[in-house]
């Protein structure tokens, strides 16, 4: 191949443009160099459509007049020249009017004063996609074997060029997929934290609920306790309201003897010491409920001595579980001084019992009890909250910490309490917590804290 068109090729092959993807000047340059390397003045790319049945000139430049309005050609017009296009291979007419392949050109020759025709075959991916048009309209023109060469060459850097422009598309296809896929997934993302943030909050209110819950049930046996003995006093004040009247008329007749007066001293003394008795024990309860329901809404961290705060919590949860005449104890060998938040730890023993009293034990029966043992191993305090009720199936007691889940649905359970329970003792105080259970046979929770003060 003469040194010319070699430099050509070189240059067009080495520019960036062929890779870069932008086909549009990677086709004006390939056309500007067939026009350079072999002194024409019409050049152009044609190419199928999808039926390969027409071809439309993409970009066709005449160097006298600039580039051209894209044509189209089809093969029921031109049979002989598209029979030969299917045969892929270069068309060489040096007299384009008497070539076999393209003399049925004839009007588009003469339009143009074409004279000579050279169409090399464009393939993309081993397709034939059109053809690279040379057109020359200097008489005797003759195509030489380099020059058939050269323009085979540019033909095969069109297609490495729509390769590249195919590549950039499709990399541009990807990362606009890749921007509205992260779109999506922010917006899912977004969607989905909603949703949860919503579902923390319908959480925590319903963990409140079952709060004032456990508290309510608390309220109602402590209030059911404390009408008893304030009942009494009540009866013993009307008692001695009546015995005093009667006292006073027959003081007003003149009728009051010794012995009158020493009965109502002595009547009064056991009306008031009854009275002292049931109020001090009213007041006991009023005073345990307070202190249980003031760490239940208080959650500070402070030093407690486990064993004397747990019995002194257990008497006023007793209420709760009287209707099912359950017995509740307190075991405790040795004091133990641990530093925690007692209201977490008061409400995590107020829903086990409340827990025990609702599905442990279905209907009242004497020999119900729940013990509480309060020990010491290595640096943790274990509790052993342990019932003689119905037990929990195996199958079930993996889930039983789960929010929401409940064997009482049709009861009205909520399925919070031990979830609470859970989440208290793991997140607040940093313990654990497991269960182990037999039907018939009762259930245990053991509780380990940390913090023991030594």
């Amino acid at each position: 191949m003469v040194e010319t068109l070699e430099n050509i090729l070189l240059q067009v092959s080495k520019s960036p443009i062929i890779d870069e993807g932008k086909l549009e000047q990677a086709t004006q340059l390939i056309i500007k160099s067939v026009i350079q390397g072999l002194a024409i003045n019409r050049v152009g790319i044609w190419l199928y459509d999808d039926e390969s049945a027409c071809i439309t000139s993409t970009y066709l430049l005449d160097a006298d007049d600039g580039e051209q309005s894209p044509s189209t050609i089809c093969a029921n017009n031109f049979p002989h020249y598209f029979a030969a296009l299917k045969r892929e291979r270069t068309i060489i007419a040096n007299r384009a009017s008497d070539h076999p392949a393209t003399n049925e050109l004839t009007d588009y020759l003469n339009k143009f004063g074409i004279v000579a025709m050279l169409d090399v075959p464009l393939r993309h991916r081993g397709k034939m996609i059109g053809v690279l048009c040379c057109e020359s309209s200097r008489a005797n023109r003759s195509w030489t074997e380099d020059e058939v060469a050269f323009v085979g060459i540019l033909a095969d850097i069109y297609g490495r060029a729509v390769s590249a422009a195919e590549r950039v598309k499709y990399e541009q296809l990807l990362i606009k997929h890749n921007e509205d896929l992260e779109q999506r997934v922010a917006e899912r993302t977004q969607s989905l934290e909603d949703a949860l943030n919503n579902f923390k909050q319908a959480q925590d209110r319903l963990i409140e609920t079952e709060k004032m819950a456990a508290l309510g049930k608390l309220v109602a046996g402590v209030a059911h306790e404390v009408n008893t003995p304030l009942g009494i006093a009540v009866t013993a004040t009307t008692h001695c309201e009546h015995r005093l009247k009667k006292l006073k008329q027959s003081f007003e007749d003149g009728k009051i003897s010794r012995n009158a007066l020493t009965q109502y001293i002595n009547d009064t003394l056991d009306a008031y010491t009854l009275m002292n008795s049931n109020l001090e024990r009213a007041a006991s309860l009023i005073q345990n409920f307070k202190r249980t329901a003031v760490d239940q809404s208080s959650f500070e961290l402070v030093e407690c001595s486990l064993g004397d705060y747990i019995s002194s919590l257990v008497i006023s949860l007793r209420p709760m579980v009287k209707k099912k005449k359950v017995t509740i104890q307190t075991h405790c060998q040795e004091e133990l001084t641990i530093k925690t938040y007692r209201g977490a730890l008061a409400q995590v023993i107020t829903n086990l019992i409340s827990n025990c009293a609702e599905h442990a034990f279905k209907t009242p029966d004497e020999n119900h009890h729940i013990d509480i043992f309060v020990e010491k191993e290595n640096t943790d305090a274990v509790l052993r909250i342990t019932d003689n009720g119905a037990g929990i199936e195996t199958d079930i007691q993996h889930k039983i910490f789960e929010p929401f889940y409940t064997t009482a649905r049709d009861d009205g359970g909520s399925g919070l309490g031990l979830s609470i329970v859970y989440n208290l003792v793991q997140r607040k105080l940093n313990g654990t917590i497991d269960v182990q259970s037999q039907l018939n046979k009762g259930t245990t929770f053991t509780v380990r804290l940390p913090n023991i003060i030594d």
